[in-house]
């Protein structure tokens, strides 16, 4: 059996971050909202002995492991261990979602792993749990829609949102990583630059937003407390959120850790002029439109023997 799974992108329409925790992360308070922008992935086994395979292809294909490191074949392993099989699987990757840049393309590909493996070995457990382990934003990635996240992301539940969203996605090939990003971030607030926030906390401002369905209203309270850290790394990406606005986008913020840049605009149509002005002054490798909010991880094709 050949069973195929995709899983969204996300932005963060709010991220807080916390002091730095004992076990080396951060405490976050999110909001998540999932792309229409999925990456997929296909597994099928293999004879029996022959262990994992990953293959990667797509636009975003550059860069990314097939071996051992690879959060989607860390995921099927995973469930192979708790169904009591043999992990002997072929796992092909196709990459949409740009890689190293704050969009959670690695995250995507383990929930797809994860959700594909369950059907393929007729693992009926929660797979929640092992979303967490896996991965900061790959419990969101399953889930999908728009969620509030705590801890360092991975704790989520579902946010009541109205109405659907177009985004221009500005995609840079230099990635950041993302420890680097926050450890400038540490920096800026150990020299004072930046401020910590004194209450970790969703924004209500930006919840009653989301209920209204209003792009105006959800604008005006975007926030990434990173966005002075990456910034402060790419310099350049300043340019790129100033254009955006220049050219009419509701607001502009940088996504997760970065470097890629989101635009939020009044519809599709505005997306697509945005893209094309950012296009033309050569400011990105590669300009995207999305949707959102987008649905969780699902199972696209089953194709039995």
């Amino acid at each position: 059996m050949k069973v195929t799974a995709a899983a969204p992108a996300k932005i963060n329409l709010q991220l807080s971050v916390g002091a730095l925790r004992a076990d080396g992360y951060h405490d976050l308070v999110t909001v998540y909202q999932a792309l229409d922008l999925r990456d997929e992935v296909t597994i099928f086994e293999r004879a029996e002995g022959m262990g994992v395979q990953c293959g990667i292809s797509g636009d975003f294909s550059s860069g990314v492991p097939g071996d051992e490191s690879n959060l989607a074949v860390k995921a099927v392993k995973l469930v192979a261990e708790l169904a009591g099989v043999s992990c002997d699987l072929n796992i092909q990757i196709t990459k949409r979602i740009p890689v190293a840049a704050g969009l959670a393309g690695g995250s995507a590909d383990a929930a797809a792993a994860l959700v594909a493996a369950a059907e393929l070995y007729g693992y009926g457990g929660d797979l929640q749990p092992l979303a967490e382990q896996l991965g900061s934003d790959v419990a969101f990635s399953l889930l999908g829609g728009t969620a509030l996240g705590t801890s360092r992301g991975e704790v989520v539940v579902p946010v009541l949102a109205r109405g659907n969203y177009c985004w221009v996605i500005i995609s840079s090939s230099n990635g950041l990583s993302t420890p680097r990003v926050y450890q400038k971030l540490d920096q800026l607030r150990d020299e004072g630059a930046v401020r910590e926030p004194l209450q970790l906390a969703p924004k209500n401002e930006l919840l009653q937003a989301l209920v209204s369905g209003s792009a105006t209203q959800i604008a005006a309270h975007l926030s990434n407390d990173l966005q002075p850290a990456a910034l402060a790394l790419v310099p350049k990406l300043q340019r790129i959120l100033d254009v955006t606005v220049e050219d009419g986008a509701l607001a502009s913020l940088v996504a997760g850790s970065g470097p890629t840049c989101i635009a939020l605009a009044k519809d599709h149509e505005h997306a697509l002029d945005i893209a094309a002005r950012i296009s033309g002054q050569n400011l990105a490798d590669r300009v995207l439109v999305a949707t959102s909010p987008a649905v969780g991880t699902e199972i696209t094709v089953i194709e039995k023997n």
